[in-house]
């Protein structure tokens, strides 16, 4: 005959092979409601004693309610700092009036953040195409009442001016959007001098137009660094274009290339009116912005900052920022190098 005895240990052990090998947290309780096994406490990673006890405390209450048949699923949410969240199901195995059953244990906090950072996208990009979108019907409608030529002519400029601000919203958004991808398509060895050079030109003539110095100084060696060229000149260009924007007629802008044992930098240097210490760990979130009123007077969609730090993030390099509010503010890229 089978040994019984021997093929229920084989069972239970192929059952602990099981529940360990899923990344969920799992606590087998049996039809005596006693727990026959439990991996959540080295699975799930908690902020600290408290939040285990609040975890405790809830796989509890569902052994409780599970006695009364009722198997359901909660979210704890547990306010921190940091906030974090956690699924909790239970599971009955059978159709007995008692049966065992399992309560699954998951950190939700990731999955949690990405939705709230998609919701207030979604909020963002509605307002800020409203906003202009609005404009335009404006402007139209009282076009279309009006005859004075000089007033004709001012509010047609004034559309030309909401229709520039949307097209660039909605390019910097399908720039976002590729960028998000985090996968480079077309990488190539890439001499920073070269984008430096290109990015510098294109601004020069809008820099000297407001009173603003631009000023470039290469690196004696050629910098390479291995990437997308398109992603690379985006980045420079968002920095270079913010620095000019943000300083005041009669200062300069600096870019300077430098390069190491093994990475390439690049450095915006502006004397312009500098970033609020309280500000700073925010400027490369989507839409934020530290003067909005400036920005969108000067053209700005809010997503340039965003943009330069999935340029960086793509080339497994990193993006630093220095500023003193009246003073300027500093942007340095560092990226790997490629040997010579």
């Amino acid at each position: 005959m089978e040994d019984r005895t021997s093929t229920r240990v084989e069972d239970a052990e192929l059952w602990s092979r099981a529940a360990a090998s899923l990344s969920i947290g799992v606590v087998l309780v049996d039809a005596d409601y006693h727990t026959v096994y439990s991996d959540y406490a080295d699975k799930i990673p908690t902020g600290g004693f408290a939040e285990r006890i609040l975890l405790e405390r809830a796989i509890s209450a569902l052994k409780h309610d599970a006695r009364l048949e009722l198997y359901r699923s909660q979210t704890l949410e547990v306010f921190g700092p940091p906030k974090s969240y956690f699924q909790l199901v239970t599971t009955p195995l059978g159709s007995d009036p008692h049966p065992p059953f399992i309560i699954t244990v998951e950190n939700i906090t990731e999955r949690k953040r990405l939705e709230e950072v998609r919701r207030d996208f979604v909020a963002n990009v509605s307002h800020e195409l409203k906003t202009p979108v609005g404009g335009i019907v404006l402007l139209a409608d009282a076009l279309s009442q009006e005859s004075d030529p000089a007033t004709v002519l001012r509010l047609s400029r004034r559309i030309l001016d909401e229709g520039d601000r949307l097209a660039r919203l909605v390019t910097d958004l399908l720039d976002l959007s590729k960028l998000e991808e985090t996968e480079l398509h077309q990488i190539h060895d890439v001499n920073l001098n070269e984008i430096a050079s290109e990015c510098v030109d294109r601004y020069r003539l809008g820099a000297e137009a407001r009173g603003i110095g631009l000023e470039v100084t290469f690196a004696p060696d050629p910098p390479i660094v291995s990437g997308d060229r398109w992603q690379l000149s985006s980045a420079l260009s968002n920095l270079i274009d913010n620095a000019i924007k943000y300083s005041e007629p009669g200062t300069e802008v600096r870019v300077t290339i430098a390069i190491s044992a093994d990475s390439v930098e690049a450095i915006i240097a502006d004397r312009g009116i500098g970033i609020p210490a309280r500000d700073l760990s925010r400027i490369f979130e989507r839409f934020y912005r530290v003067d909005a009123d400036r920005s969108r007077a000067t053209g700005g969609t809010g997503l340039g900052l965003s943009i330069v730090r999935h340029v960086i993030e793509n080339h497994q390099g990193k993006i630093d920022v220095t500023s003193t509010e009246g003073v300027g503010t500093t942007f340095t890229i560092s990226l790997p190098r490629v040997p010579a």
